[in-house]
């Protein structure tokens, strides 16, 4: 008579093994518990300690005497002795009779009423099976359910409860004994072969590579044969089980072997287990290396790319479960020993911790040495990719015909064009080859529609990896730069004319700062502030008219080899452009040979630079004299020529001399000229007749014991 693991309640742990069918109860069931209403009442006795009835399982667990856990964790599911199938209606005779001919030749051996009046079916097997986890147990029973099939009764079968081989159920005192048969052991381990061919045995061990297991396996075990090859997925007999005869009772996976051979105490051999610490230790370091490549620890995320390719942070927690999914990584192990996931996420924290991640644009994207610290490197942006076709010719006669058209009509001057062109090489090959150097940032100004934005945004963004508007952090209205770092092209277009001159300085010195250095500071949202490389490119664009023009840097901060400045056409007259659909088409089509142009261009003698900006600096003349007449050194010469005149011919003298202090208390004595004057302090004023004097004006400066004596002298040339 069989027996199946049993509790006396749904709160106990000791297990028993009692055949359900022939159960007496020692006190009678409660008629309270009785009946479909009475389900609240009845789960409150299930669950009373003092309970002493029979609640019975097909499963058994590792240890035979404790209550099976619902996970590897405790006491997992190891052996099946019985199929039980719980179904949501009370069945009569007559509709089991009929449920049993459409079921066919795997016939229940048992139907059990339970207390609520709905019925339990119990197949029986002819020898139990064992599994190696609770995962398995269930993946195995959601096969069962549909190789039998468990449904063909014409009511629900609890499906959830099926696939828990932690559910236990209440015996209802009325069995109907429908069949002596039971399901023969090949067929139950055919169906265990099927899905453990499919079964993804993550967490149970490393993976090896099978040739080398093989050899070593030979080592231990000279006799040892195996049909065909040694393959994932292939059958063999269990030659490692002292005593097991049978050719094909185990199951070859990758991390180890599954046996079905009724000698083996347990069903999952791991190569740990079969070949020792030793030797599996030096592939589980390798394997460690292999799962953590690209996955990096800043003190309080860990980075990796994501689905998109870009690089972004994750908690431990969802780190723990990409490895465990997406990289195969075991996640359980010996008791009190760490598991193959503990040890990569040490790994992890140990030797690939950076100090914080920040985009270095066109550079290789990953972990980067910056001095002392090691920065993570999560620019991913590729330049635009160039046709295959060499000996791209400008013009009509080549493949860009529209490009050549804007940059040709863009310019105000055909000299100009060497000089751009020359300049978006640099750009664009450094960008391309991952190899960024640092550049000039450039104007162009011209009139309204003539295509500079056109120009700046649809032909050179999409070139470099597109571009972000950097107006706000230009104009000094936020300090937040975190985007703008993400991208080496920043642009401004024609309506952010500066309105006052404090911010124009600072404008000014900006963008001088932008070409000048390399070194900044990035400080994303919640992210650790670090020290960012960026050797990008900034792009102002800007109508002719006199206030916009005023965005014109100013020329007195030593900018003019940081900057070229060309001049577009003044109107679009005479140039039609297509329709905004007909000229994504164009684009499309052209840049990848505007890409490959620039790559082959040869920069002409005149537009070649030095090392630290490789190209020579553009000013266009009519544009200089304008920025000239705009900046803060014009407007002090205006004023001191007016003082000049007054004091030479009021005090008959060719000459003056003194500290930029008197000169600027000389300044103040005039009423009319003192609130112009008060802009500046007495160092301003130094700083300006500097300025002067390197422009050519008939100003001498001396070091002197009592300071710098300034001399201002009647001609001004």
């Amino acid at each position: 008579m069989i027996s199946l693991p049993s509790i006396p309640n749904l709160t106990s742990l000791s297990v028993d093994f009692v055949c359900p069918w022939t159960f007496q109860p020692t006190a009678p069931v409660p008629d309270e518990v009785r009946g479909a209403k009475a389900k609240a009442v009845r789960l409150g006795w299930q669950q009373d300690p003092a309970t002493a009835h029979n609640f019975f399982s097909g499963w058994e667990g590792l240890n035979s005497n404790a209550r099976i856990s619902e996970s590897d964790e405790g006491n997992p599911p190891y052996k099946l002795h019985a199929i039980v199938a719980d179904y949501d209606a009370p069945l009569s005779e007559q509709e089991i009779a009929s449920g049993l001919e459409r079921l066919g030749r795997y016939l229940p051996a048992y139907f059990g009423r339970r207390l609520s009046g709905n019925v339990h079916a119990v197949w029986l097997l002819e020898s139990p099976v064992t599994v190696p986890n609770a995962a398995f147990a269930t993946e195995f029973m959601r096969f069962l359910a549909k190789r039998l099939p468990l449904d063909r009764f014409g009511v629900r079968l609890d499906g959830p409860a099926l696939a828990r081989p932690a559910q236990y159920y209440c015996n209802g005192g009325e069995w109907y004994q429908v069949s002596e048969y039971r399901l023969p052991k090949a067929l139950v381990q055919g169906w265990l072969v099927e899905v453990a061919e499919k079964f993804q045995f993550r967490g149970e061990g490393i993976k090896i590579p099978l040739d080398l297991v093989w050899a070593e396996l030979k080592k231990k075990w000279p006799q040892a044969d195996w049909p065909g090859d040694f393959v994932e997925g292939s059958q063999g007999p269990s030659f490692f089980i002292e005593g097991s005869v049978s050719p094909k009772s185990a199951i070859l996976k990758a991390e180890g072997f599954y046996t079905f051979s009724e000698h083996a105490s347990k069903p999952w051999w791991s190569w740990r287990d079969l070949l020792g610490a030793q030797f599996v230790d030096g592939f589980e370091s390798r394997s460690i290396g292999e799962a953590v490549d690209n996955i990096h620890f800043d003190g309080r995320s860990y980075w990796r790319l994501d689905g998109n390719s870009q690089w972004a942070p994750y908690a431990k927690e969802d780190t723990a479960a990409h490895l465990f999914i997406a990289r195969d990584v075991p996640k359980s192990a010996p008791k009190g020993q760490p598991s193959m996931l503990d040890k990569c996420l040490e790994h992890i924290r140990q030797w690939h911790r950076i100090d914080g991640a920040c985009p270095f644009v066109f550079r290789p994207s990953g972990p980067i040495k910056t001095g002392a610290s090691t920065v993570l490197n999560t620019f991913t942006r590729r330049a635009m990719t160039p046709a295959e076709a060499t000996g791209v010719v400008w013009g009509d006669e080549g493949p860009m015909p529209f490009t050549s058209w804007l940059i040709d009509g863009l310019l105000s001057s055909a000299e100009q064009r060497d000089y751009l062109l020359s300049w978006l090489h640099y750009f664009y090959k450094g960008a391309h080859d991952y190899d960024l150097q640092s550049g000039q940032n450039i104007f162009i100004v011209g009139g309204a529609g003539v295509g500079k934005t056109l120009f700046s945004t649809r032909v050179i963004a999409p070139l470099v990896g597109g571009h972000v508007t950097a107006e706000d952090y230009l104009m000094g209205s936020t300090s937040f730069n975190s985007q703008l770092f993400e991208s080496a092209y920043w642009t401004i277009d024609d309506n952010s004319a500066t309105t006052d001159a404090a911010t124009h300085r600072r404008f000014s010195t900006i963008i001088k700062r932008m070409a000048a250095n390399t070194t900044f500071e990035y400080h994303a949202k919640f992210q650790v502030p670090v020290q960012v490389s960026w050797r990008g490119r900034v792009c102002v664009t800007m109508n002719a008219d006199e206030e916009s023009i005023r965005m014109l840097p100013d020329l007195d901060i030593s900018i003019l080899d940081k900057i070229c400045i060309f001049k577009a056409a003044e109107s679009s007259e005479g140039r039609d452009f297509p329709p905004s659909r007909e000229l994504e088409v164009k684009l499309a089509r052209e840049l990848p040979y505007f890409a490959r142009y620039l790559l082959e261009f040869e920069v002409p003698a005149h537009c070649r630079g030095g090392a630290r900006y490789g190209i020579k600096s553009f000013h266009e003349t009519s544009l200089m004299r304008i920025a000239h007449h705009s900046s803060r050194a014009f407007s002090f010469a205006e004023m001191l020529d007016d003082w000049r005149n007054e004091y030479f011919v009021e005090h008959s003298v060719d000459e003056w001399r003194g500290t930029s202090y008197q000169l600027y208390y000389h300044l103040n004595l005039d009423p009319a000229r003192a609130a112009t004057i008060r802009a500046l302090t007495h160092s301003q004023v130094s700083s300006q007749l500097a300025i002067l004097k390197n422009r050519g004006y008939s100003i001498e400066c001396e070091e002197q014991d009592e300071g710098r004596v300034w001399t201002i002298r009647r001609q001004r040339p």
